[in-house]
């Protein structure tokens, strides 16, 4: 039998949710440009939305990981689309800029419904010598959303304005919430041992520098379409397409790393794709040619890609019953992070400049692999019951 009439269709289903959750994820960023040129807000004012959105969303992430431990997560996933899908359609009713940004901060929390407790099911139906692999393909998935979405965006913004391509975003969200209550439930396996001891301190550890890394990574990400717009020349009614770039760039990346992860050390791939970003994202600082700097946010999107799928490493270091607050924890610490980068960033660049201020995103990427590359060789971690 293929690989394809292989794969549990509880994956397929987790890959399509993925795809579609992600764009209730980024759709911020891609509103951003819009809301400078129709209200008239500053890189401060851009940030403190990004940076409310992002609070609540790692919130809870902590929050719904603990509550998919104990209760039914696909009942929880479907209940994230169904609120997120009301929320965003709605912004076509709403006139005014505070009750905008009210929607778009609900719209966090239906939102975080879905990675911890998506990822955990993604383990929960995977063999240990293919979890990389299918977690890379969960994570392309999503790139892919991104890709398709950010691309129709600039197109149906320019024929129907902002409201009604939000609006028409929302409607396939109550499909998924169906498909997601229709599908069975996983069989988990609750009493199965942690599969590698590893001290603890070296989790914690690996939480820490993932904040770092995040802190300076969201930078590039939060504004990447204002510095489309600004240094790269775009239109704001197009400037989500360098958005399809990155994440292009980040369904190769994804699609590379579900091939090798479970052949390699995770860890050591995270450690590399760290330090290779950090100087990437410098390079985006010093040249000013279009065409160089596309090719920059492209390589960005692919060592971003490589890097996602490492986090499998958590899935043969802590039981099965606890999976998703493991992964919540890590979206939580990555949220964290990325609550304080646009506040913090954007103040940086209202002050100086954006590039100023992605020079300084530089900082946090290297601190991450400095961390990376003191615990790696620790943890000893050399085989993954293949």
């Amino acid at each position: 039998m293929s690989d394809k009439k292989l794969i549990n269709p509880k994956l397929k289903l987790n890959a399509l949710g993925h795809s579609y959750n992600d764009i209730y994820f980024f759709v911020i960023p891609l509103l951003l440009p819009l809301f400078r040129e129709q209200f008239h807000i500053n890189y401060v004012q851009s940030g403190l939305i990004l940076t409310a959105h992002v609070a609540l969303r790692s919130i809870f992430s902590l929050v719904f990981g603990y509550f998919g431990d104990r209760y039914d997560k696909r009942v929880i996933i479907a209940g994230g689309f169904i609120f997120s899908s009301v929320f965003l359609g709605g912004l076509i009713r709403v006139n005014n800029i505070n009750t905008t940004i009210t929607f778009l901060l609900l719209l966090a929390i239906g939102v975080s419904t879905f990675h911890p407790l998506a990822i955990a099911i993604v383990r929960e139906n995977s063999k240990p010598h293919k979890r990389g692999h299918y977690i890379g393909i969960f994570s392309a998935a999503g790139s892919t959303g991104l890709v398709i979405a950010s691309i129709l965006f600039g197109f149906f913004v320019r024929m129907w304005g902002w409201k009604i391509t939000c609006f028409l975003l929302a409607l396939p969200g109550y499909f998924l919430a169906y498909a997601y209550l229709r599908s069975k439930k996983s069989k988990e396996n609750n009493k199965a041992q942690v599969e590698k001891k590893i001290k603890k301190r070296y989790i914690y550890l690996f939480y820490i520098s993932f904040a770092f890394r995040s802190l300076g990574f969201w930078a590039v990400l939060s504004f990447l379409p204002i510095y489309a717009t600004d240094y790269i020349g775009l239109k704001p009614e197009v400037s989500a397409w360098i958005i399809s770039i990155i994440f292009a760039g980040e369904l190769l990346g994804t699609l590379i790393s579900s091939r090798i992860i479970d052949k390699n050390q995770p860890l050591v791939l995270l450690f590399l794709t760290t330090f290779i970003t950090t100087f990437l994202l410098m390079g985006i600082t010093y040249i000013t040619q279009p065409l160089p700097v596309i090719l920059l946010v492209g390589a960005l999107g692919i060592f971003g890609g490589i890097f996602f799928p490492t986090i499998t490493w958590l899935t043969f270091v802590g039981p099965a019953h606890k999976q998703s607050k493991m992964f919540g924890i890590s979206l939580f610490v990555e949220g964290f992070a990325a609550t304080i980068a646009p506040v913090l960033y954007g103040l940086i660049a209202d002050q100086t400049s954006l590039i100023c201020a992605y020079r300084f995103a530089a900082v946090p990427l290297s601190i991450s692999f400095i961390l990376y590359g003191d615990y790696i060789p620790k943890t000893n971690y050399l085989k993954q019951h293949i």
